[in-house]
């Protein structure tokens, strides 16, 4: 009976070794081609990096990308890895499907468990453009059988002087702290927060109050009455080129202002329709001597400045906005020289 157990058993192991010899040597992790988000200088070529995950056994890539070539030229490949030099890289776009087509092949398959494939070269004529890869995207293995399951990610590219700021303007009561954000703003981008001065921007350091003057975050404490109209921006590094931000406004009231709380409320000033196309109807809700006020665009320039004399609470006001690019504008309701209300608007 021993004899026979030990065959028996001498057959089994014999026959889980040839079961593990008839798999397939390359790995089981999950097989993954990435792009991401990326920044550049608007009219300037960039390279975006294509990475993978996994790669065992390869020996045949088609890559499809959707963009917008209204925002995006295609220059090229780049920067391919050494790993894939036993075979060709092609690349091209079709400028009627707006889609740009990466294909390999080899007889000598490649493994890259992590790492960059390679760069695709483009130039970005736009402010921002969506990398979105197709569902026809294919990745082989040398035995002609297609990988199932690939995860592709993504990618975007914005240019840096369309990168917009959180808020686009504030009011704030002498004393308090102002913070500034640029809102999505990749990883390899680096930063300098700068302050309107006329016609120049000047770089911010780290002395008081400002804080936090090279991080995608700006803090200002203690703010004072004289920073009032001050705007502020972040100087964008990526690529070896630079470019500012949308801009910032910071509204700031002096403490101990006769009659007034030192509160700047949007009920003050009420407007509508929004969006609105023609005339944009605001009403007052407080009595406002010495009134005035001032139309500004998201990125800070002044379209309307009317002084308005002395408003009573209810007074219904109109404001023509026909002449108006499309977009987001910002009002600013003053009195005797004090911001009370501010209000936004989308003319579309």
């Amino acid at each position: 009976m021993r004899l026979i157990h030990h065959i028996t058993t001498k057959v089994l192991t014999l026959t889980g070794l040839i079961a593990m010899l008839a798999l397939p040597m390359f790995a089981v992790g999950q097989v993954v081609v990435k792009m991401g988000d990326y920044a550049g200088c608007s009219n300037t070529e960039i390279g975006i990096p294509i990475g993978v995950e996994n790669f065992e056994d390869v020996a045949a890539i088609t890559l499809y990308i959707k963009v917008n070539t209204d925002q995006v030229e295609f220059v090229g490949v780049e920067n391919i890895n050494e790993v894939f030099l036993s075979g060709d890289f092609f690349g091209e776009i079709n400028l009627q499907s707006q889609v740009i087509t990466l294909t390999w092949f080899s007889m000598t398959p490649v493994i890259l468990d992590d790492g960059i494939m390679c760069s695709i070269r483009v130039l970005l004529k736009g402010d921002f453009v969506n990398l979105n890869f197709q569902n026809e995207c294919e990745i082989g293995r040398s035995d002609l059988s297609v990988i199932d399951n690939v995860e592709y990610q993504n990618g975007t590219l914005v240019a840096l002087n369309s990168m917009e700021v959180d808020p686009v303007t504030q009011s704030l009561i002498e004393g308090s702290k102002a913070t500034i954000s640029v809102i999505g703003l990749p990883g390899q981008v680096t930063c300098q927060w700068q302050v309107g001065q006329g016609e120049d921007w000047i770089n911010l350091t780290e002395t008081s109050p400002y804080s936090g003057t090279q991080t995608p975050q700006l803090d200002i404490q203690p703010v004072s009455a004289g920073m009032t109209n001050y705007f502020y921006r972040c100087l964008l590094t990526s690529n070896s080129c630079s470019e500012g931000s949308l801009s910032s406004e910071l509204l700031v009231t002096p403490n101990g202002v006769d009659g007034w709380n030192g509160n700047i409320e949007s009920t003050a000033l009420l407007v509508y329709p929004n969006p609105v196309a023609g005339l944009l109807n605001c009403t007052v809700n407080a009595d406002l001597p010495s009134a005035e006020w001032v139309v500004v665009t998201i990125a800070g320039t002044k379209v309307l400045y009317q002084q308005l004399g002395d408003l009573t609470s209810g007074q219904e006001l109109l404001l023509n906005t026909a002449d108006l690019n499309q977009g987001i504008y910002i009002i600013k309701l003053m009195s005797r020289g004090k911001l009370v209300a501010v209000q936004k608007f989308l003319r579309n």
